[in-house]
């Protein structure tokens, strides 16, 4: 039996990574004072943002001086002030963002997040019904896509390039990883597939010194001197039916050996290789960047939208129109062997799930639908995210792993439920 650690942007962000779309956004606008700044022409602007002064008396420094004030040459510039003073002084000057930008901006300010990915399928739709005036088709709205996703790469690399490092790594979280498995996580479904993992790993404990144990030892990075021994003695204490009956009764000398998973896939949605700081050389356990890497020509960055299951997307393809089909996921993941690979991992064996920081929105729904309905998902095990004032999203999590399936008995039957379940990372070291 294997598991499979679904990694989200919440992960990054549990390793206090500042790589939020809104964190993106927002840091796109810091490099604005020092190109106003340096600027000597009435129009600055990228092929996002075009700032204009209609006064030919102003010119940008003057304004970044104004605003700067008291904060003194020597402190970061304000940009939310330089901002909201061209915003109010609407006679001299103006602001105009690209229609993309402008909606995905918009969410930022109003919801203080946002999901790019989606804004961009949304407005998609719009162009397909014809109810905007903001594109006449999606060759306009893929063209800013792509300038959002080149500046999204430059932001992620640099952050890759000087913050993802080995010192890092959370313990808890990589306690978490690699725990072995627990018979309440498991769905009743599953009980069988379980039930079958447990009698092998039970027989291949009878040679406690086999390459196959010692394979496993070693993956896990266990004190090989030690284990077998101990192995030894459980298997003469107990036959095989009160060992299983053991293990259900939650008995707390069941050796690690006889639970832990027998292959971890590590399933990257982000373009950040913080999960690759969790492999150990020792442990040739497999990274699948699903999305792509940023470092990466082999595996270029998928930026989309995944939901076929959404009854807009028949619209879409039975427009018989590739133009509108650029950005679908599910068309993208056929550039690599990725989705190819991740699929004769689920078929090889039943296989837990772990979500760490993906939301389970809708911008990723064909795919998770794969994974989550599958006859070998045995357990779908969120862990949630804990604010400061105790407070946590693990019932909206659910909410959204609910619309990733079709059928939903078997959404909850696999969902572990909340008293079984842990924050991804505690709040003021609490457990």
């Amino acid at each position: 039996m294997n598991r499979i650690i679904l990694i989200g942007n919440g992960f990054d962000l549990a390793h206090g990574l500042p790589t939020s779309y809104k964190e993106f956004i927002e840091n796109y606008w810091t490099q604005w004072p020092q190109i106003l700044k340096s600027c000597n022409s009435s129009t600055c602007f990228d092929k996002l943002v075009t700032f204009s002064c209609r006064n030919k008396g102003w010119v940008w420094c003057d304004l970044i001086s104004q605003c700067h004030g008291e904060h003194g040459p020597f402190k970061p510039l304000p940009v939310k002030e330089i901002i909201e003073a061209i915003k109010t002084d609407t006679e001299n000057f103006s602001i105009t963002r690209t229609p993309f930008f402008e909606v995905i901006n918009k969410a930022v300010e109003t919801k203080n997040w946002v999901d790019i990915e989606n804004e961009y399928y949304q407005l998609l739709k719009r162009i397909v019904r014809k109810d905007t005036e903001l594109y006449e088709s999606p060759q306009g709205l893929d063209e800013e896509l792509d300038i959002v996703k080149s500046k999204l790469v430059v932001y992620l690399s640099e952050i890759q390039k000087t913050r993802i490092i080995p010192e890092l790594i959370n313990e808890d979280i990589r306690k978490a990883i690699y725990a072995p498995f627990k018979a309440k996580d498991i769905s009743v479904d599953g009980r069988t597939a379980f039930d079958e993992f447990l009698t092998e790993r039970w027989g291949k404990a009878q040679n406690a010194e086999s390459p196959e144990c010692k394979s496993l030892f070693y993956k896990f990075c266990y004190n090989r001197q030690l284990d077998p021994y101990d192995i030894q003695q459980h298997i003469k204490s107990y036959d095989v039916s009160k060992h299983i009956e053991r293990i259900y009764n939650g008995a707390a000398e069941i050796h690690d050996y006889f639970l832990l998973p027998s292959e971890v896939l590590f399933l990257n949605f982000n373009y950040t290789k913080t999960a690759d700081l969790y492999i150990s050389k020792s442990s040739d356990f497999k990274i699948n960047h699903i999305h792509g890497e940023l470092d990466n020509d082999k595996n270029p960055i998928i930026f989309g939208y995944g939901d076929e299951m959404d009854e807009d997307y028949k619209m879409i393809s039975n427009l018989n129109d590739n133009s509108y089909l650029k950005n679908i996921k599910s068309i993208r993941y056929l550039e690599t062997d990725n989705y190819r690979r991740l699929l004769q991992f689920i078929d090889s064996a039943p296989y837990q799930i772990y979500i760490m920081g993906h939301s389970c929105g809708n911008s990723d729904r064909t795919l998770l639908n794969t994974l989550f309905e599958h006859k070998n998902c045995v357990s779908i095990k969120p862990f949630y995210y804990q604010k400061d004032d105790g407070s946590d999203n693990y019932i909206e999590l659910i909410q959204n792993i609910s619309r990733n399936f079709n059928d939903m008995r078997l959404m909850r039957d696999r969902v572990v439920n909340k008293s079984y379940c842990q924050p991804l990372t505690p709040v003021n070291g609490q457990p």
